[in-house]
């Protein structure tokens, strides 16, 4: 009929958008959880992931602090132990996953990143997960359309800057405990990462069980692809699940 509104067209879009506001809460704040990863391009020890939801008030309650809530690659190593405390004891809910290196050597990096981040999904209530990348995780299919994936979201976004600090902070010091069984590589300095000493002491002693056995191929194999890849950190160089030791989170 003649002037009477046509319907709406319902695009797949607007249909995922509502599903997602809809499964959310309708009252009170949004429930914010951040999730970051680190140690992806090293060549020994595990990968270690961190879910974190912080209190409205966080900022306030860090005070001068604030500051350095940001990625954990550029904040000092004291800073970031101090901060990692204050976010366990004022976070609601902090959650890490540890990937250790046998199923990273099985399965490959790829796997073991988009794996941690399903497994905290799944473990944290929230009304929206935002995670620091492009690479989109699997999630409970109850969540998966709260999932926001957002590069430089550890640089950007507080709660993933709290993951970042968090991730970093309990994979240092699981590679300093296995740096005490294996003391020639360095581990409680580089923390698994190819830097030359560690590269050196690989050629010396050859790897232990603790390496990643194609990161540590791919890094002694010295191609032009893996070299450049070396200097520039840059993993799109690489196939996924054969990045080399990059030195990015010291």
């Amino acid at each position: 009929m003649s002037g009477q509104p046509r319907p709406e067209k319902v695009t797949s879009e607007k249909v995922t958008v509502q599903a997602a506001l809809i499964a959310a809460p309708q009252c009170g704040p949004l429930v914010q959880c951040g999730l970051d990863e680190v140690g992806r391009g090293a060549l020994a020890g595990p990968l270690v992931a961190a879910a974190v939801v912080l209190p409205a008030d966080f900022a306030e309650r860090l005070g001068p602090l604030v500051r350095f809530l940001r990625d954990s690659k550029t904040v000092p190593r004291r800073r970031r132990e101090q901060l990692a405390e204050l976010i366990w004891r004022h976070a609601p809910v902090v959650e890490v996953q540890v990937v250790p290196v046998a199923r990273i050597n099985r399965r490959g990096i790829g796997w073991a990143n988009r794996e941690a981040f399903r497994l905290l999904i799944g473990r944290v209530a929230a009304d929206e997960y935002v995670v620091d990348g492009r690479v989109r995780p699997p999630a409970p299919r109850d969540r998966a359309q709260l999932v926001r994936c957002m590069v430089r979201a550890d640089a950007e976004v507080p709660a993933v800057s709290a993951a970042s600090l968090v991730a970093k902070v309990h994979r240092d010091a699981l590679m300093c405990l296995l740096h005490e069984r294996h003391p020639d590589y360095g581990w409680h300095e580089n923390v698994g990462y190819g830097t030359p000493a560690h590269l050196a002491a690989l050629r010396a002693h050859g790897p232990t069980a603790e390496h990643r056995t194609v990161f540590v191929a791919t890094a002694l194999g010295g191609s032009q692809r893996a070299q450049k890849a070396l200097a520039q950190g840059d993993f799109a160089l690489l196939e996924d699940g054969a990045e080399v030791g990059v030195d990015e989170e010291q």
